[in-house]
């Protein structure tokens, strides 16, 4: 009689726990690979396309970079949203972007400035390669602040002050003459092409590293040349039509938009390119070198060249309007790009608190945080190694939610539960949380499940 009892009592509870469930909101699960979990509520569930179409505004959004921002590309900076022939991964090698994605976005963006970094511009989702830091006592001197080199992907509205980015070690294989690296150098720094011709312009006391240049042009170039008096210096000149064209399409016409050309940027070796570059246009104030470029993508390549010899430089904008004088005419001045590279050991080297160097490239410490608003297009990309390099490395776009996608005019590449394939180990998995197989929408041929949890 007391089974009974007991088995009457427990199909009550077992009814009324169903009727509970039917009445229930539902949440549905949605998995960010490498990332972690969200959820959104809802009163029903349907196909995968009305759940996306649904909520796609109300319940998450989905990381991006507003279009027109900076990323590394070979062979230097490019604007995000454009088609890209390359752009540095994780690994510090170059990847080719397989599909680009673009939507509409009004809301808050995350503007994240390390130290010695360009700040770098985020919706607060999308994930950003990172790592906490890591308090270190010492013996004679006060609590150090490093690094803990434990990996994590965080979304860029949880990182703080105390978090560290990454920037990867570019790799190089090339080998390249080092005096003839050397007077490219040079040129960066004071050459330009004018119609078929070539110059240096340098000032009035280096007669000598004219002749120098000289020197080396002809052995490099076959080409003779002549050094000129000018009323702002010396002007030291070739003529010779198939080196102006070359200078002119490897290193850009004007110096707002020189660049250095990627079979530089890869040599194995960088450090004599960086000598001649240094040479004229840059000085030295103790121990740190400054390098100082009107052009936005030789500042931002100067980081490659950087951290192929091991050092990381800081990199300064002055967007001072300043009016100046240049041979009586009155113009703007405009910005102004300063790089300089710490060496070790001195007053001006970077602190351990702010960079640390490891095998694979630079843990670098994030100085300031800010938000703001911003209405307009977002863009993303997927490479092999869902990685992309903007100021640091942040992830790619390879679990972004459906999108329609303008290049080949389908829905790309997502389903809920963040899986590439459904099996039943997949099934299986997501059981107990009552995962069921869309019976509508497919995608690469497959089935789409769709996971919710009853609250």
């Amino acid at each position: 009689m007391l089974s009974q009892q007991t088995q009457l009592e427990s199909r009550k509870r077992r009814k009324k726990r169903s009727k509970k469930a039917q009445t229930s909101k539902y949440k549905i699960r949605v998995r960010y690979k490498y990332h972690h979990y969200r959820w959104i509520s809802t009163d029903d569930y349907g196909s995968f396309r009305e759940m996306y179409e649904k909520y796609k505004d109300k319940g998450y959004t989905f990381w991006c970079v507003p279009k027109g921002d900076s990323v590394f590309t070979n062979p230097g900076i490019e604007s995000i949203g454009e088609q890209l022939d390359s752009v540095v991964s994780a690994n510090g090698n170059y990847e080719i972007p397989s599909r680009y994605f673009e939507r509409d976005y009004s809301g808050d963006l995350v503007v994240v400035k390390p130290f010695l970094l360009p700040e770098t511009r985020l919706t607060p989702e999308h994930p950003v390669l990172s790592c906490e830091s890591s308090p270190q006592k010492s013996r004679w001197y006060d609590l150090q602040t490093r690094p803990s080199q434990k990996k994590t992907w965080k979304p860029a509205g949880e990182l703080t002050e105390k978090d560290w980015v990454f920037f990867p070690l570019f790799q190089g294989n090339r080998e390249g003459d080092p005096e003839l690296l050397y007077l490219l150098g040079l040129y960066m720094a004071e050459g330009y092409p004018t119609g078929n011709q070539v110059y240096f312009a340098l000032g009035n006391t280096e007669r000598q590293l004219g002749e120098h240049i000289l020197r080396m042009a002809e052995k490099h170039w076959n080409v003779k040349g002549t050094i000129n008096r000018h009323r702002t210096g010396l002007l030291v000149r070739f003529s010779k039509p198939g080196i102006a064209d070359f200078m002119r399409k490897e290193f850009g016409a004007r110096a707002i938009n020189k660049r250095i050309p990627s079979w530089i940027l890869e040599q194995r070796d960088p450090q004599p390119f960086l000598e001649g570059w240094l040479k004229g246009d840059g000085f030295k104030r103790g121990n740190t070198w400054r390098l100082s470029t009107s052009s936005k993508t030789a500042a931002y390549q100067a980081l490659l060249i950087g951290s192929r010899i091991g050092i990381l430089p800081a990199i300064y904008k002055d967007e001072s309007e300043a009016r100046g004088i240049i041979e009586g005419r009155k113009i703007n001045a405009k910005p102004k790009y300063e790089i300089r590279f710490h060496i070790d050991a001195s007053k001006y080297s970077n602190k351990p608190s702010h960079v640390v160097k490891t095998d694979s490239g630079f843990w670098v410490r994030i100085n300031k945080i800010q938000h703001e608003k911003f209405t307009g297009k977002v863009c993303n990309m997927e490479t092999p190694s869902n990685t992309y390099l903007l100021s640091f490395i942040v992830h790619n776009c390879a679990d972004l939610p459906p999108e329609y996608s303008s290049q080949d005019a389908t829905w790309t590449g997502y389903r809920l539960d963040g899986d590439k394939t459904h099996t039943a180990s997949t099934l299986k998995r997501y059981g107990r949380h009552k995962a069921w197989v869309d019976p509508i929408y497919n995608f690469e041929g497959k089935k789409v499940i769709l996971v919710y949890n009853a609250q």
